[in-house]
């Protein structure tokens, strides 16, 4: 029989802390993040949005979509974007050193698992792979990736 773990009490004696947090674009993040670098978040989604273009220098992501869907927006080695829509119970990978960015569309649930050596301070902005999505709507993204 498992022992419940009071969190507050001594999570941090396993090197991890809660990171629960309400994002500018309006997601709910609700995390757990190690002092190794490595998390885990679930995201909810109550409106269509955007997250902010990124990379990441060490660790890898896994996404599992929960609910709903999530589209993958990438930004390849020529600088061309390339969109990849995910739909409830797909699992993908976006290795590290790739340029990209998550659409949630509204009512989403997404699971992201970062994992690698690194630490959490690893997360590179994008301006240019913003400068390409972020005027994509969801029917423009539903039309993109028929």
């Amino acid at each position: 029989m498992s022992t419940d773990i009071q969190y507050f009490e001594n999570g941090e004696a396993f090197g991890v802390k809660n990171n629960f947090r309400q994002m500018p674009n309006g997601e709910v993040r609700l995390g757990l993040l190690a002092d190794d670098g490595s998390s885990y978040t679930r995201t909810v989604s109550q409106v269509a949005t955007w997250q902010n273009s990124h990379y990441h220098e060490k660790y890898d992501e896994l996404y599992v979509v929960q609910e709903g869907q999530v589209a993958l927006a990438i930004l390849n080695d020529h600088e061309q974007l390339q969109l990849k829509l995910y739909a409830e119970t797909d699992v993908f990978i976006v290795p590290h050193h790739t340029i990209h960015n998550i659409f949630q569309f509204a009512g989403a649930v997404t699971h992201n698992i970062k994992y690698g050596a690194s630490e959490p301070s690893d997360w590179l902005a994008s301006p240019t792979l913003d400068q390409l999505v972020k005027g994509l709507s969801a029917a423009d993204i539903l039309h993109l990736t028929k």
